[in-house]
């Protein structure tokens, strides 16, 4: 095929108050290999700051659209996809960032070009000052596996969450209509969409086993995983229940919804309930168990001051200089280590 007649892919970038860094996901959407590529951002609610910013880049190919008022980042998604002119959108959060060959590794993956509900992902690089890039997801789902098993149930002793994020996700425009994003929810919004994408009924999905773009963690960023907002993860694995295996199901519990608990006065409360919700899913293995009074010793705010602690132990015994060597982003598959 000529350039002309690639399918056009539409870039779908959400952005509120961030200026600075929805400029440098649009410049890294617009600069990839594969040549037929628009950008859409939507701003979520009045923000000249940030409209000003956009226009300064003077792109044609860039179209903006201003919300009258915030709808919030999945909706935001759901209307980019729909005025999307390209039969493919490819999502970017504002704070990522594509490596400029990231669409075209994707659509070379394309496991059916006439797949009308099509899904292609690839790994990152998560990277944060002082540590070391790590690459996640650390494998693709492999063939017959459950896909809430792929997410939620750990195969070692230090993950337990696996799969694809937004800004990996390549569909076809009909996919993205066909399965938009759920607005009302307040967290998971990725996750959902994911597991509910893998259950439509004909969807094809590959994934790329190459990381294709950098997210950034920035330090002491407020988390989640840093606040008592438990009771929202278990409002939406009780909404996705179905989509579940049981122990699937119970390790979400254990290691999202205790994992998060900061409760302090309820908290022998709020263990029981969890802990018998799991229950009700089967019987639970010794490491679950171990889990368990894993996460209840150590709450998120322990955790927090725990890891500040070991990193000023580190600092004083190997100088405030030195940083941890970053993974080198790879030039060509071959270098990859799958």
């Amino acid at each position: 095929m000529t350039d002309a007649h690639l399918p056009l892919i539409t870039a779908v970038i959400p952005t509120r108050g961030r200026a600075g860094l929805v400029t440098r996901a649009v410049r890294s959407a617009l600069k990839q290999t594969y040549p037929n590529v628009e950008a859409i951002v939507v701003v979520d609610g009045p923000d000249p700051a940030t409209v000003e910013a956009l226009v300064a880049l003077k792109e044609p190919r860039l179209r903006v659209i201003v919300l009258a008022a915030n709808a919030g980042g999945s909706e935001a998604r759901n209307i980019g996809a729909r005025e999307a002119r390209g039969t493919w959108v490819a999502l970017l959060d504002d704070d990522d960032q594509w490596l400029p060959e990231k669409l075209s590794t994707q659509m070379a993956m394309v496991p059916n070009p006439a797949a009308r509900y099509c899904l292609v992902t690839c790994q990152r690089i998560e990277r944060q000052p002082g540590h070391p890039d790590l690459l996640a997801p650390r494998r693709a789902l492999r063939t017959g596996e459950d896909v809430s098993e792929y997410m939620f149930y750990p195969e070692d002793k230090r993950h337990h969450i696996c799969g694809p994020q937004t800004s990996s996700f390549l569909a076809t425009r009909d996919l993205i209509l066909a399965v938009p994003f759920r607005k009302d929810l307040k967290c998971h919004q990725d996750w959902d969409w994911y597991l509910r994408v893998m259950h439509h009924e004909g969807t094809v999905a590959a994934m790329v086993e190459q990381p294709l773009y950098i997210m950034d963690v920035e330090p002491e960023r407020p988390r989640m995983t840093q606040m008592a907002r438990w009771q929202l993860s278990l409002d939406w694995v009780e909404l996705r229940r179905g989509l579940f295996t049981p122990r699937a199901y119970r390790s979400f519990l254990i290691n999202e919804c205790m994992f998060r608990s900061e409760e302090t006065s309820h908290r022998v409360r709020t263990f029981r309930k969890l802990l018998a919700l799991c229950r009700r899913s089967g019987a639970l293995e010794n490491r679950e168990l171990l889990a368990v009074v894993k996460w209840y010793l150590f709450r998120p705010s322990v955790r927090m001051k725990c890891i500040r602690w070991l990193k000023q132990i580190k600092v004083s015994l190997c100088g405030a200089g030195r940083t941890s060597p970053a993974l080198e982003t790879p030039q060509t598959k071959s270098e990859v280590h799958v």
